[in-house]
């Protein structure tokens, strides 16, 4: 009955897809075996019951290194652009502001854990991903010559760390 019901809610939302096929003038087949093929998708993924997730099962909360050194040096070096990067702009650098910022966007935290970024924590992945998109928008700020918007980006980039330390950084 409920297969039945579901079939035929289906076909008659279709409707409205066969007869734009029927006014260009093109054959039904494809699109019936298409729609077939979506119909029976449909019909096999609902009423699945989800499996419950254990306790803490295939979630990773801590972050894991490869090499705690490691990442804190790079991390190190990323204060220290930072910082050089602050000198450069209050000076109007241009040439220093290019360079740190290139800098900072080279440096890679997820690359940093030596771990596959399946591994990670998936706020932890999030974090670097908006660390990344800061970084390249300071770049291109920097290169353009555009001083708001770097100002803009620079304060993105600060916000994406802090981010990440709030939540990461070990006292």
């Amino acid at each position: 009955m409920i297969e039945f019901w579901k079939q035929n809610i289906i076909s008659k939302n279709l409707g409205p897809f066969k007869s734009v096929l029927l006014i260009h003038k093109k054959s039904l087949l494809p699109a019936n075996v298409i729609i077939m093929a979506f119909m029976l998708l449909f019909v096999l993924s609902c009423g699945k019951a989800e499996k419950p997730v254990s306790e803490g099962e295939g979630i990773v909360t801590e972050l894991e290194f490869e090499s705690k050194m490691r990442f804190r040096l790079d991390m190190k070096d990323l204060e220290v652009y930072y910082d050089d990067l602050a000198v450069a702009i209050r000076r109007q650098n241009w040439d220093g502001i290019q360079k740190h910022a290139m800098q900072l966007n080279k440096m890679l935290p997820i690359v940093s854990t030596g771990r596959k970024m399946e591994e990670l924590p998936k706020d932890f992945v999030t974090f670097d991903s908006e660390y990344q998109l800061s970084t390249l928008k300071l770049v291109e700020a920097a290169e353009a010559g555009e001083v708001d918007q770097l100002n803009i980006e620079y304060e993105n980039v600060k916000q994406a760390c802090d981010n990440c330390h709030r939540r990461y950084k070990e006292e």
